[in-house]
């Protein structure tokens, strides 16, 4: 029997191949992240380990509440001296590190959606100097700058070249004194790195003490020199091995950056699970095709077991094959993820590619799973075949008498599905993964409730499709339509298949539009201010100096900063993020949705007071005159009484919200998240906007937004993520369409006769090939009308939590039909190969094909 697999298999090569690149896309996807996500983190690692070299022993300040992507607080400019007199200390020495802004050679802010500007300060102990300088030499004097050779030669700057830099202090400018690397390599994962002399970069980023301390041990244990210094620093200090910190600080960031992982394998899984439908359809017209061909193997003695496993061999070798090639082609794929995370604004600046062995494990098992799960039940069917059908023609099955049956599993499933939705949506469940995963199987179960329904529903749909081709093209058109209805399980599952990667972007879209009306509408309803003054990239912090700039504008009234930080609350496991904000002027830039307290409350906010957002306030079960305690990142124990509560909408404040100078003293919150700044009635905001950014110029990281200009800013960055979702999603869609593709093919070698007798009795090859687009336009149709009519139901259920925070649910009818029409577009294509072989049909052989 495996012979006849095989052979079987070698007989339909254009079958095989186009069912195997549906497992070849979704493992390639899988690899691909793997490896993507496995170069990234050795790359950092490598990174750190670079500069961690001759480094024995390195003190830093203690996080008592960590975050993704925080720093550690800085040390007292004492410190060292405190670190030069423990015994076994042979050399020691402070540094600063701190984001900054470098301007280009034209005076534009270089801006990055991912990896920071770092300001550094260059060691002068011979034993930490991890900077080898290709042209120049290290900085000097409080003039002079050094930058990393990447960032020299994609920005064209040369030893002897001017180059503006500002942190906190204002925009200065440098000569470039030398271009570096870091042990040799220029690959910084994607940061660009100014080095200074350290007064100059203490100044800079304002950093009065050491942000860390690079020791030598001379020889000594680093295990016991480490032992030593914690013990004469204290609790308040985090003192590791050189190689403990490498290690800890790439876990670090590989855990912040592990959401991009979790988010493409999920896309990877779309991918499967839209190939799983393919191979399923593919299986089970080929099985339906073959029922003579069984029929006649157990005339011959062929048993029920022996048919299973030659379909199972044939699944098998496909799902290996396939494999095979998505994981070399999965190496392929992690390059152009890279490319596309960059076109995304993500640059994570790996070079070269880490492939693991389980990486390759992980693609082969996966490929081969998707592949035997999706063929098992049509290889199942095949035992089923009777020695007495070998004498009829093969018919591929309908869905016989089969309605209840399927009306009460779909809604079975789609009540199972919803029930798991609301736990992980309402349950209240403290794992953010645990919710997330629930929802996840949830949003599967209802897709294969629709898909189990889809058959039942092809009929009514395909009638209404296809009554417009029935006019317009007449007979084709007719035919068109009765084809896709002839076979409606066939043309339900390769439906379903586009159903599931297009519900997945009607998703993305309704929820990215809802967001756009959520934000816009906030927006108008609580920002009292002419201007936002924030960084260029839009998320990182601006200097606290900025508002002094601002308050010297001529028409501003007011200036309110708000700053961030994050804590823990007392008996919470996760983190809490607060702001500070500048309670006496804060009313007049922004309107809180009060829920007890007014703008009094606001502006008489003492700084051993909080406001907290009502169901944060809830779940802490706290309420107005209650406390609540918090440890901050600093390691201080703090306790606020509530003064009021408050909805929050579009998250435009954190949940708590204190005093900007309680974040400054207790939170170490030195810079601010962004100011606004209220203005004269009557005031032109276009030309207030145009003095505040020439006021601005010493800080040439910031800028000033009217509020339209906010607004814009605010929902641009949404789209900018959309058509990153989009690219990533499209693969599913791909597939999906090699789905039609595969079906039609199957479907024209299925008719090979009908065809030959239509073209017997006058039917054109244009004709022909106008049926076959027909029947695919239909067939994408009816994929479209389920996928957007799940997604609508998708993101209209998981909105409902939102809708207390403001969350305004928009249905974007415009982009909607642009999905369906484009649905058919891609029907049109996906038909051309199928049609033209379907036009090629040799007439006399095909009237004589059995």
């Amino acid at each position: 029997m495996t012979k006849v697999a095989l052979r079987g298999l070698l007989s339909r090569k254009l079958r095989s191949v186009l069912t195997g690149f549906a497992v070849v896309i979704g493992v390639a996807f899988v690899v691909g992240t793997l490896v993507f996500t496995d170069t990234i983190d050795e790359s950092f690692k490598n990174l750190f380990e670079r500069t961690q070299q001759g480094v024995d022993v390195s003190v830093e300040g203690r996080q008592a509440v960590k975050s993704d992507f925080s720093v550690p607080p800085t040390m007292p400019s004492d410190t060292l001296e405190k670190v030069k007199s423990v015994p076994g200390v042979a050399v020691a020495e402070g540094s600063v590190t701190s984001d900054g802004t470098l301007l280009d050679k034209q005076g534009k802010v270089i801006v990055s959606q991912g990896p920071p500007t770092l300001i550094v300060s260059e060691n002068t102990e011979k034993v930490f100097q991890i900077l080898e300088y290709e042209e120049g030499g290290a900085p000097q004097t409080a003039d002079e700058i050094a930058l990393d050779r990447g960032t020299a030669e994609r920005y064209d700057f040369k030893v002897g070249d001017k180059a503006t830099v500002s942190g906190r202090a204002p925009a200065k400018e440098y000569t470039v004194s030398g271009v570096a690397t870091i042990g040799g390599s220029d690959n910084l994962g994607g940061s660009r790195m100014i080095a200074m002399t350290l007064p100059e970069a203490q100044r800079v980023t304002g950093h009065d003490g050491f942000d860390s301390i690079s020791i030598s041990t001379g020889g000594e244990d680093p295990d016991t020199v480490k032992a030593a210094v914690a013990s004469e620093l204290g609790r308040d200090f985090l003192v590791r091995t050189g190689e403990e910190a490498a290690e800890q600080q790439a876990q670090d960031l590989s855990e912040a950056l592990g959401f991009i992982r979790i988010a493409l394998l999920i896309f990877a899984g779309v991918a499967l699970l839209v190939g799983g439908f393919l191979i399923f359809n593919t299986f089970t017209v080929t099985v339906a095709q073959r029922t003579k061909e069984f029929a006649l193997l157990r005339v011959l003695g062929a048993s029920r077991g022996q048919i299973l496993r030659s379909v199972l061999i044939e699944t098998f070798a496909v799902g290996l094959l396939a494999s095979i090639i998505g994981v070399l082609a999965g190496l392929v794929v992690a390059p152009a993820l890279a490319a596309l995370m960059k076109a995304g604004g993500i640059d994570l600046g790996t070079t070269g590619i880490v492939v693991s062995p389980m990486t390759v494990i992980i693609g082969l098992v996966i490929g081969l799973v998707a592949t035997m799960v999706s063929g098992f039940v049509p290889a199942l069917r095949a035992t089923r075949v009777e020695p007495v059908t070998a004498m009829r023609d093969a018919v591929t099955p309908g869905l016989k008498h089969m309605g209840l049956i399927r009306i009460v599993g779909s809604g079975l499933l789609a009540a199972g599905g919803l029930v798991v939705l609301f736990i992980g949506l309402f349950g209240g469940l403290d794992s953010s993964s645990a919710a997330a995963s629930l929802i996840g199987l949830g949003a599967l179960l209802l897709m294969f409730a629709f898909a189990f329904l889809a058959p039942l529903l092809v009929r009514p749909l395909a009638r209404v499709l296809g009554a417009p081709m029935a006019r317009f093209q007449g007979l084709t058109g007719v035919l068109a339509r009765e084809n896709a209805i002839r076979q409606p399980q066939r043309t339900a599952v390769t439906a379903a298949a586009l159903m599931v990667g297009l519900a997945l972007v009607v998703l993305v879209a309704v929820f990215a539009a809802g967001l756009k009306a959520t934000i816009n509408g906030t927006i108008d309803d609580q920002v009292r201010a002419s201007l936002v003054v924030q960084n260029q990239d839009g998320f990182s912090p601006i200097p606290a100096d900025v508002v002094r700039t601002v308050e010297g504008v001529d028409g501003v009234t007011d200036v309110a900063s708000m700053r961030f930080a994050v804590g823990q609350a007392k008996g919470d496991s996760g983190t809490t993020a607060v702001n500070g904000i500048d309670a006496d002027k804060f009313n007049s830039v922004l309107t809180l949705n009060w829920v007890e307290g007014n703008p009094d409350t606001l502006s008489g906010l003492t700084d051993q007071q909080v406001i907290v957002e009502s169901d944060w306030a809830k779940s802490h079960d706290v309420g107005v005159g209650g406390s609540v305690q918090f440890t901050t990142p600093v390691g201080r124990e703090v306790t606020y009484e509530v003064a009021g509560t408050f909805k929050n909408q579009a998250g435009l404040t954190a949940d708590v919200l204190l005093t900007s100078n309680t974040l400054e003293q207790d939170w170490n919150a030195k810079d601010i998240a962004y100011a606004m700044a209220a203005s004269d009635p009557g005031t032109n905001a276009d030309t207030l906007a145009a003095a505040t950014n020439r006021a601005l110029q010493g800080f040439p990281q910031t800028e000033a937004l009217t509020r339209e200009e906010f607004k814009d800013n605010a929902t641009g960055s949404i789209d900018g993520l959309l058509g990153l979702v989009y690219g990533l999603l499209a693969l599913s869609v791909l597939v999906a369409l090699l789905g039609i593709v595969n079906t039609l093919a199957l479907s024209v070698h299925e008719r090979t006769r009908e065809l030959g007798m239509l073209r017997a009795v006058g039917m054109t090859r244009g004709q022909v090939r106008a049926m076959v687009r027909a029947e695919s336009v239909i067939t994408a149709g009816i994929g479209a009308i389920l996928g957007i009519v799940l997604g609508v139901v998708f993101a209209l259920i998981i909105s409902r939590p939102l809708a207390e925070q403001g969350f305004v649910f928009t249905l974007p009818i415009v982009t909607l039909i642009v999905f369906f029409v484009l649905a058919g577009v891609a029907g049109v294509v996906a038909a051309i190969p199928p049609a033209r072989r379907a036009a090629k049909v040799d007439v006399l052989r095909a009237v004589t094909t059995e």
